[in-house]
């Protein structure tokens, strides 16, 4: 809310405070506190119409964040800032009759009078509804419930002896039973406002609030309206009093509710449904549903009084409150079978819910139970894919993962992958071992021969076929059966039949798959002498192999 707004409500305050204290308690002499009087109920309809107006009217800026205008909302409180005006208009009429030294009745100010209850019920039923189907009905028929026992109560006070009276024209006695019966009208309006501000569109602040203000200020004109009423038919009434404010106090804090409506924030959507949610915990009998029976109790209570009573007045005004009494009860006898129909339909709807409930149970269960089948198997081939991970790691390359099924299976397949890599890398590497223990056996082989010994071939170089290619190469041929030793030097010259290069293959993957290295494709030496071999370190390395493999 801006500064603007709270400049004006405290403004409001400060002159209802002044009238209350001048009326009241004479500040200034009678002469003040009287004319305070007659005019303060001239000022607060003014003050509150204009502000109800100017709240609906005014259009909101772009930078504003207020709660936004729903539907008619906008054009029920103009209608409702317009009737507090026309009533302002009729008392400024009255006041001219009253200068002059008149008091006619009928006269021109009750039209301002009579528009004024008329308008305010169009703003109310414009406002936005509480909700939708049976639940506005049952709204509805609290609404009637509690304005046909107001109504039947001011009959029994008020209303009936007023319509009794002898000797006034037809208009007059109209009028006169017109402003008493729309007071308690407007007074009934509080109680459809409480019920009404239950709905999910009242749960933003600024309705809510509005609601409840507007509210206050219908009972401060009622009470009013009402005790004027009283005193007039009994002629004690008395200008200028106390009595009289509750017009300018009702009429301003009806134009205050517009500037709260218009100028309060807006309510964020997740305070809303806490509110919502929070209102739907809680019990839906309260006060608001209690009221319309707690007025039909005491109707109950009035009209007892009125039977047990002898008075000529009472035996008159009997009839119209017995139908009254009987209206009202039919009401709550509708309302009692709307509500046997609603829990019937309750009924119906809890026990649907409870089969939809019981379906969705067993639906829960299987998939419960097929989820357990499910984990068990995941929990196997975890266990299972945990093993085979231990057993390459201990250096088992041989070891696979030997699921068929189940969500793990590309895993498993990824790890017997990743196994064949190992292995084919494990044999590469075993291999270029065998490899350069060769290499540097042959290595010492020939400086030893270049010092003059015996050309001995190491054991080791015996199944390498990179080892014989090398050999071939610079001139040395050896027999498939065994190395031979040689004893003279070595010579360039060319070879008798050309060698065939052939492809290397691997050592280790031919004894995996179990193919026998033919001793045939090893070339023979063209030397005599045989070699001398290395028997013991041979087998040695192949006793390290077994074991690796």
């Amino acid at each position: 809310m801006n500064s603007t707004a709270r400049f004006v409500i405290k403004s409001v305050a400060w002159i209802g405070v002044f009238m209350l204290i001048i009326v009241v308690f004479h500040i200034g002499g009678s002469t003040i506190a009287l004319h305070v009087g007659q005019f303060s109920p001239l000022c607060g309809a003014f003050i509150g119409g204009f502000l109800a107006l100017i709240s609906a009217i005014l259009p909101a800026q772009r930078k504003e964040a207020t709660e936004p205008w729903l539907r008619n909302e906008r054009l029920a409180w103009a209608l409702i800032g317009f009737g507090v005006i026309m009533w302002g208009f009729g008392d400024c009429i009255w006041r001219y009759y009253m200068s002059i030294g008149q008091s006619p009745f009928p006269s021109l100010a009750d039209i301002g009078y009579f528009s004024f209850p008329l308008l305010v019920f169009a703003g109310l039923l414009l406002q936005p509804p509480s909700g939708a189907g049976r639940k506005r009905l049952l709204i509805l028929l609290d609404s009637l419930i509690s304005m046909g026992s107001i109504l039947a109560i001011a009959w029994y006070l008020l209303l009936g002896s007023l319509a009794q009276a002898p000797g006034e024209a037809n208009l007059a006695k109209f009028l006169g039973l017109y402003y008493p019966i729309t007071d308690t009208a407007l007074l009934s309006c509080v109680m459809f406002l409480l019920l009404r501000g239950q709905g999910r569109a009242y749960q933003a602040t600024a309705r809510r609030v509005s609601l409840l203000v507007i509210g206050l200020g219908l009972c401060f004109f009622v009470f009013s309206d009402f005790l004027f009423n009283i005193q007039q038919n009994a002629g004690t009434y008395v200008e200028a009093t106390w009595v009289d404010l509750g017009w300018p106090f009702g009429m301003m804090t009806i134009g205050v509710a517009a500037l709260l409506r218009r100028f309060l924030p807006v309510t964020p959507k997740e305070v809303i449904e806490q509110r919502v949610k929070y209102q739907a915990e809680q019990v839906s009998f309260g006060l608001p549903q209690y009221l319309p029976y707690m007025l039909l109790s005491f109707l109950f209570f009035v009209l007892s009084l009125n039977v047990l009573s002898s008075d000529s007045n009472q035996l008159a005004i009997r009839p119209v409150l017995l139908l009254a009494t009987l209206g009202v009860v039919g009401l709550v006898v509708i309302r009692q079978v709307l509500t046997l129909l609603d829990n019937a339909r309750l009924t119906r709807q809890q026990a649907e819910s409870l089969e939809d409930l019981q379906v969705a149970n067993q639906r829960i269960e299987e998939q419960s139970r097929i989820m357990a089948i499910h984990n068990a198997e995941l929990e196997h081939g975890i266990e299972h894919l945990k093993d085979v991970q231990a057993s390459l790691a201990n250096g088992n390359v041989r070891a696979r993962a030997r699921l068929t099924s189940g969500a793990l299976l590309p895993l498993a397949a990824s790890l017997n992958l990743m196994a064949e890599r190992l292995i084919r890398l494990w044999q590469t590497s075993l291999h270029a071992q065998y490899l350069v223990t060769a290499l540097g056996d042959l290595c010492n082989a020939l400086d030893n021969h270049w010092k003059g010994e015996r050309l001995v071939i190491p054991d080791s170089c015996r199944e390498l076929i990179e080892i014989h290619r090398l050999l071939r190469s610079m001139r040395i041929d050896t027999l498939s059966a065994g190395y031979q030793t040689v004893t003279q030097p070595l010579t360039n010259k060319p070879l008798t039949q050309p060698v065939t290069p052939r492809p290397a293959t691997h050592l280790f993957s031919s004894q995996l798959e179990g193919t026998p290295q033919a001793s045939s494709n090893v070339p023979r030496s063209p030397f005599t002498a045989p070699v001398q071999t290395n028997q013991p370190k041979r087998d040695g390395m192949k006793k390290e192999e077994d074991r690796s493999l």
